[in-house]
């Protein structure tokens, strides 16, 4: 075969394959480069921000999300950036992927801190946070995935309390990452998350349920046997009135068992002092004591018998 004929074969083979390549591939005179327009951005970053801007109204999520990657690979000191990083995350957030959204959200907190969209960006990071906090865990053979690997909304709750620590949502991060944290049976880190929502916010609305909580983390963590019973009780008078102004704050009926067996056992407490006094024969130690229980733990098992040890004592008072 002839060199000619050969240069021959080859020019009908491109003259066919183009339809077919041309929407893949094409030649740059001006790079002397082959491109793949599916890779390439438009002539300008607005140009491409409106592109992709175009089709995520068109709820167009996937590929909206692929042109605005585009831009940030192209032209990620342009002024549209920080708002394709934005949109990056919306469109994940469309495609149901929200933990790849917070992923895409933090880029923007990090490398484009003057952004006009922070606010918006950290509030829809901590209800991702949320989501996950609120959805039930995977389980293997009955075991937690999240014992073998770290909760999302733990994660998701650090980076807000360090990446944006004076915004309105940091006092709420660190106060449902203290919950959670209890819920999983971390509770020294449960305290240590507590205790941080009373000394970094002492005036947001989220520091006196995390008195109270600090109080449940502690007495987990000690099996019971060591807990301010007077942060308990400051606390907890606080405690029904921010309920009613903030359902969201997550005291769980499990929560307000806990708090009862605290209670019963300073009841208990105050009881068998009562008690002891009683048998020492000073009955009238014994009866401040005994009102100690029905005036401050009327919520409690012990009420009903100390009302019946207190008539004993009167009639041996008489």
């Amino acid at each position: 075969m002839t060199t000619q004929t050969k240069k021959l074969i080859i020019f009908c083979i491109l003259a066919i394959i183009p339809f077919q390549a041309h929407p893949f591939w094409i030649w740059s005179p001006k790079t002397q480069k082959w491109k793949n327009p599916k890779y390439s951005a438009l002539a300008t970053p607005f140009l491409q921000y409106k592109e992709a801007e175009k089709l995520f109204n068109e709820k167009q999520y996937k590929e909206a999300h692929q042109e605005f990657k585009k831009l940030i690979i192209h032209y990620p000191d342009s002024k549209e950036a920080a708002d394709a990083q934005y949109y990056m995350g919306r469109c994940l957030e469309e495609l149901n992927q929200p933990y790849q959204a917070f992923m895409e959200y933090q880029k923007v907190i990090e490398s484009y801190p003057n952004s006009q969209r922070i606010n918006e960006i950290v509030e829809r990071e901590y209800n991702i946070g949320e989501y996950f906090l609120n959805r039930e865990p995977k389980k293997w053979l009955g075991v937690s995935v999240y014992d073998f690997v770290d909760h999302p909304a733990i994660e998701i709750f650090k980076k807000i309390i360090d990446k944006v620590p004076y915004s309105p949502y940091a006092a709420k991060a660190q106060y449902k990452m203290g919950m959670l944290l209890l819920k999983l049976g971390r509770y020294e880190e449960a305290m240590d998350s507590f205790q941080k929502v009373g000394d970094n916010y002492p005036d947001s609305e989220w520091a006196s349920p995390a008195k109270y909580q600090l109080a449940i983390a502690t007495s987990k963590a000690s099996g019971g046997a060591d807990y301010d019973s007077t942060a308990v009780v400051e606390a907890t008078r606080k405690l029904d009135e921010f309920i009613k102004t903030h359902p969201e704050a997550d005291i769980s009926p499990q929560a307000t068992a806990q708090l009862k067996e605290l209670r019963n056992r300073e009841a208990k407490k105050n009881f068998d002092i009562a008690q002891f006094y009683e048998i020492q024969k000073q009955y009238k130690a014994a009866k401040v004591y005994y009102g100690i229980v029905i005036d401050r733990y009327s919520d409690t098992d012990y009420v009903r018998k100390t009302e019946e040890a207190l008539g004993k004592l009167k009639e041996k008072m008489k």
